[in-house]
């Protein structure tokens, strides 16, 4: 439901309550299909709003604090930053969410499912754009202005059971259920459509009319949430979800569609590993395979017996040849019946010097096998390990499953092919969690392992946090400043998560670098912080 009309309806709201009456202070785009727009509001906070485009997984979402610019950003639309936001809207019949600027200029976000945009819109034209600029500059925007809004819309079919069924038996019945649905129902999409009918378990038009009722009414009075489950992605919805699932419920919009965007990068992070993983095993296994295949012991082992036979024949020959050409005709010492047998031999050397060269080839020969026979034992024993280990990858199915397997990592006797000792796996000393493509959170495992992050691993700028007057984990935020507060927010909710604390329903988390944590006389773990902040969450786990 990320991109549903209703969805970015509420979202519209809650930013026009956040937003007007501040300042648009800057747009920029530090990833390819991603542009942040930096907002301080009538009070002063700063709020990023990141508009994902050209993906199915992500669409808006939210983040507190300045968020500042890498060296490889573009500032786009530079000629409105500053402007005061004088409201924002949705639009009556699309999914556009609309920012009106002091200056008569529109920003609008289309967030259509395979056309989101961002435009800048003046007097009724396109005059910028983040995606397809040279094709929309100049072109006429459309403000709909004309068509009846979606929820009045909605509204009046609720407020009439006939006109309802009038309107679906119009609709004709060539076309399934959904599809019609959809073509009277403004707003809704075909996930919407499929679950009315869901609903209203059939087809029956009185039913549908009810459960339309009661779904509409649930639209307009959303319950957002993230739905979690462990073998897949999760879920963002503004409906209260079917029992059994386990679900993360918000109080706004906008917090339940930041914190989705954060656990789909966190699901689609993990999976890339894996499958980075999994086509790194692939290619070792391949390169085993064909360094195996390529190994002829019957050819070699037949080289070094022509090798030795070879040099018995010339000893047999040592005072029957008086000159050596490049090769001599000699008889078959071991069956008289054969034709005599032509080597090819040195010049530079006499026949008995010829005969211990073939004898010294015939061992190297054998000591060359002996070597390939011993490194295809190591190979064979590093290909079973190496395909348990894709089967263990291939049949994981929940995310600390495959958190483990990428975190265990091949001990010093795996990394040489030569020695054929057992292979041996350790974990990762931390618990690793990537809240942002740039910035990661590692979670203290024991009293032990807090120490060796805070004072081995840590850095004097990257940020400690631990759950304030409760026993738990020492966490450390690296690559974010103090003013990425959503980050340290989802931080410190994660932080509560590691604590004894984690069933409270409001934890306090302090949080400060790291330069201001020094060891305490007291038991291992134990410190002492210095210009601590505290920030009150609800505990959440990663």
């Amino acid at each position: 439901m990320l991109r549903n009309y209703f969805t970015l309806y509420h979202a519209a709201r809650e930013l026009d309550e956040q937003l007007a009456g501040g300042y648009l202070f800057e747009i920029h785009s530090q990833d390819r299909n991603e542009i942040t727009l930096g907002f301080v509001t009538f009070d002063g906070r700063h709020i990023q709003l990141i508009v994902t485009v050209r993906s199915q997984q992500f669409s808006l979402s939210t983040r507190e604090g300045l968020n500042r610019k890498r060296r490889n950003s573009a500032g786009i639309m530079t000629h409105v930053f500053e402007q005061q936001v004088m409201g924002v809207v949705m639009a009556p019949n699309d999914r556009e969410i609309r920012f009106s600027l002091e200056d008569g200029h529109l920003i609008v976000l289309r967030l259509f499912s395979a056309d989101t945009n961002v435009m800048l819109v003046r007097e009724g034209r396109i005059i910028e754009a983040f995606k397809d600029g040279k094709e929309l500059e100049g072109k006429a925007f459309d403000g709909d202005a004309d068509r009846i809004p979606v929820f009045r819309a909605l509204e009046s079919l609720t407020l009439s059971e006939s006109l309802f069924l009038e309107e679906l038996h119009a609709a004709g019945d060539d076309e399934p259920l959904e599809k019609r649905l959809s073509t009277i129902l403004p707003g809704f999409d075909r996930r919407l459509a499929r679950q009315l009918i869901a609903r209203a378990g059939g087809e029956k038009p009185e039913k549908l009319f009810s459960a339309f009722c009661a779904l509409f009414y649930e639209l307009a009075s959303p319950s957002p949430c993230v739905i979690e489950n462990a073998d897949r992605p999760p879920v963002f919805s503004i409906i209260e979800p079917f029992d059994g699932d386990t679900v993360s419920m918000f109080d706004t919009v906008l917090d339940a569609m930041s914190q989705y965007s954060r656990k789909m990068h966190s699901y689609m992070h993990l999976h890339d590993r894996a499958d980075e993983m999994r086509r790194d095993l692939v290619k070792k296994i391949g390169k085993i395979e064909k360094e195996l295949a390529s190994a002829d012991f019957p050819e070699m082992e037949a080289s070094a017996r022509r090798f030795e036979t070879f040099g018995h024949l010339l000893t047999g020959a040592i005072g029957k040849i008086e000159s050596v050409a490049c090769q001599v005709t000699v008889p078959d010492i071991f069956d008289p019946a054969v034709p005599p047998v032509t080597i090819k031999v040195k010049p530079e050397l006499n026949i008995q010097e010829n005969a211990a060269w073939y004898f010294g080839q015939a061992s190297k020969s054998r000591k060359k096998i002996q070597g390939i026979r011993t490194r295809h034992t190591t190979l064979v024993r590093e290909l079973n390990a190496l395909q348990h280990r894709i089967g263990e990858l291939n049949a994981a199915e929940t995310p600390e499953e495959i958190r483990e397997l990428l975190d265990a990592k091949p001990s010093e006797a795996r990394k040489s092919s030569l020695h054929g000792k057992r292979n041996e796996e350790k974990r990762s000393p931390f618990r690793t969690i990537p809240l942002t493509r740039s910035i990661t959170l590692y979670v203290g495992r024991n009293a032990e392992n807090n120490e060796l992050l805070t004072f081995n691993h840590a850095r004097p700028d990257d940020i400690w946090l631990h759950a304030r007057g409760a026993s738990g984990s020492h966490c450390l935020l690296k690559g974010a400043g103090m003013h990425n507060m959503s980050e340290i927010r989802r931080a410190a909710e994660i932080a509560a998560w590691y604590s004894s604390a984690k069933h409270s329903g409001l934890v306090p988390v302090i949080y400060t670098q790291k330069k201001y944590v020094r060891k305490s006389k007291g038991a291992m773990g134990s410190v002492i912080v210095e210009r601590e902040k505290v920030i009150m969450v609800t505990p959440r786990e990663p």
